[in-house]
């Protein structure tokens, strides 16, 4: 059996408006090390400085609350408390600086028994296996390794594909007792992965390369999570070079001093972003 090695989750949660993570989540996660965002999205012409000094308190306290969550299944966890303009890049940036290998997409879980895993080639499969062997093991829960195919004729090679990712997880410790493989025909992938979860508590998948009909109508990942029930654990892609730079510009513009009192801070980065970094556990 091959070490699956340290999971690392990205749990953002918008600490101030009473989003909960459910406890069936918390102890799914109990394996992995947990990088929790505490983050509150402020209004454009709010300074962070000042939303800091009006909510740090209270963020603070729901934050405290959240560790001890965690930490009671025995969850190694490490923290930010962020105050933002646009949570989605603290999001992303956060991933980056913490090398988290999958951030957590909330949704209520009153069971957490099986698992989903769209796979599909090139998607970023190595890091998808260990997430998911991570994950599971140690653990009763079922698991479908999905794929979608055009046609008839690309089933047995759908079927090949998961043999791979199946013999790829007993060697990183999981049961082949619970793993099943799901080859389907559809026209239309994303309805079947949807159709398919509804009978999962949980969806495990790649993160995709960012193309237009994203832009315009959300990502799969993100479209998933508002069409299933259960909970969404996105394992993310390496980022290319020049997406590593736009991390770099954003941390140098976060690094700012705050006594200047500037914010005139590049739009592409973290606008105006005060992130209070802490490791607890």
């Amino acid at each position: 059996m091959r070490d699956a090695g340290n999971v690392r989750v990205l749990v953002p949660v918008a600490v101030l408006e009473g989003q909960v993570i459910p406890d069936q989540v918390i102890r799914l996660l109990s394996s992995a090390t947990v990088v929790l965002l505490a983050y509150h999205e402020i209004p454009e012409q709010t300074a962070p400085e000042q939303a800091r000094e009006q909510f740090e308190p209270k963020a603070r306290t729901e934050l405290e609350d959240l560790v001890e969550a965690f930490e009671t299944e025995g969850t190694a966890v490490e923290t930010h408390l962020v105050f933002t303009h646009d949570s989605g890049q603290t999001i992303e940036r956060t991933a980056t600086e913490a090398d988290c290998d999958a951030v957590l997409l909330s949704n209520p879980a009153p069971t957490l028994d099986r698992i989903i895993v769209p796979v599909k080639e090139h998607i970023n499969i190595d890091t998808i296996s260990k997430v998911v062997a991570g994950l599971g093991r140690g653990r009763d829960v079922d698991i479908t390794l999905f794929h979608a195919v055009a046609n008839d004729e690309a089933v047995p090679d759908g079927e090949a594909l998961l043999d791979e990712v199946v013999n790829e997880l007993t060697t990183l410790g999981l049961d082949r007792d619970k793993l099943s493989r799901s080859v389907v025909v559809a026209q239309k992938p994303l309805q079947a992965l949807i159709s398919g979860a509804e009978d999962h508590d949980v969806v495990v998948m790649g993160e995709e390369e960012p193309t237009i009909r994203g832009q315009l109508f959300g990502e799969t990942s993100e479209r998933v999570a508002e069409q299933t029930v259960g909970p969404v654990i996105v394992v993310r892609r390496p980022l290319e070079p020049d997406e590593t730079d736009e991390v770099d510009e954003a941390d140098e513009a976060g690094e700012i001093d705050e006594a200047d009192e500037t914010d005139e801070i590049d739009e592409a980065d973290e606008t105006d972003e005060i992130d209070e970094a802490d490791n607890t556990g």
